[in-house]
């Protein structure tokens, strides 16, 4: 038995949570270059530690127990303090230089880099940015992500949420497709083509507010793909009505590519928060990054009410 007052070293608490990342003790021996027995000691050591079962064990691969569960948890935080301080200490030397990776979905994550990276570039030139996209949530537990910005939900005990505004999606279509369906009210929208924004199939509920007062309309059409700057393109190729984000369309508005239909029914505003975890402002290089986040963005959103 591992006496109980014998301090648990990072190195097992690492092991266990890269076993429960990657899903097995291969791979997590190969990811931290150690031998597999070496990973296989640290999770026994931290089992005798708490006296409970972390791992059940199968033929080729692991599965965290609910335990496990719940001490990974406060594991990837424990580990990405650590992280923190690594992080203020090379900071006390060196000053605001280094990296920042920051998760966004694609089509925020590129309008915000547009406007937020030139003046980081300006203000910091030693500070090298990153844009990380994807629809799913960034783990923030993970270290080799700062910072997130997170739509509609930020409900993570875990992080903080800073709320940055909202935006709006619009009905809109090329002039053509609105010349040949044309639509006066939303009910029109049932009888005319329209994209949707899935992987399933093509057909879609679009809420759509004017005020107070909702309309739920089930929509159809020959097109669906799970990626809003697809079909913007597929809008302007006249391929029928999307409901896409304001910010996403204005400049094909602008340019002419793009009509848009009902302009008084809008979705609900849509939130926009930047996550980060507890202690990442003491960074110097992530705070400076909050910071310029938290004058710059609010500005091209709406007030979040």
């Amino acid at each position: 038995m591992v006496p109980k007052n014998r301090t648990i070293s990072l190195a097992a608490l690492n092991s266990f949570h890269t076993v429960a990342r990657l899903g097995g003790i291969n791979a997590a021996a190969e990811h931290q270059g150690m031998a597999k027995s070496g990973v296989s000691r640290h999770i026994v050591q931290l089992e005798e530690h708490f006296d409970v079962k972390l791992l059940e064990r199968g033929a080729r691969s692991v599965r965290l127990t609910p335990i496990g569960e719940r001490l990974d948890q406060r594991i990837a935080s424990i580990l990405a303090e650590v992280d923190l301080l690594t992080d203020i200490a090379s900071e006390e030397r060196t000053g605001v230089k280094g990296k920042v990776t920051i998760a966004a979905t694609p089509e925020f994550g590129s309008f915000v880099a547009a406007r937020l990276f030139p003046e980081i570039r300006r203000r910091h030139p030693d500070l090298s940015v990153a844009m990380r996209t994807g629809y799913a949530f960034e783990d923030m537990q993970d270290p080799s992500t700062d910072l997130a910005f997170r739509i509609i939900s930020a409900k993570d005990d875990r992080l903080i949420a800073r709320p940055m505004g909202a935006f709006r999606f619009w009905i809109v279509s090329s002039l053509d497709v609105q010349r040949s369906f044309p639509v006066d009210q939303p009910n029109d929208l049932v009888n005319v083509p329209c994209l949707s924004f899935r992987e399933d199939r093509t057909n879609a509920t679009w809420k759509l507010f004017r005020g107070d007062e909702l309309s739920t309309i089930e929509v159809t059409g020959k097109a669906a793909v799970r990626d809003f700057s697809a079909l913007m393109q597929l809008a302007e190729a006249s391929q029928g009505y999307a409901f896409l984000p304001e910010f996403l369309v204005r400049p094909s508005i602008d340019r002419g590519t793009l009509v848009r239909s009902l302009p008084l029914h809008t979705s609900r505003p849509i939130p926009v928060f930047l996550s980060y975890r507890p202690g990442a402002r003491r960074v110097a290089r992530i705070d400076a990054v909050i910071n310029l986040a938290e004058t710059l963005v609010p500005d091209l959103l709406e007030p979040l009410r």
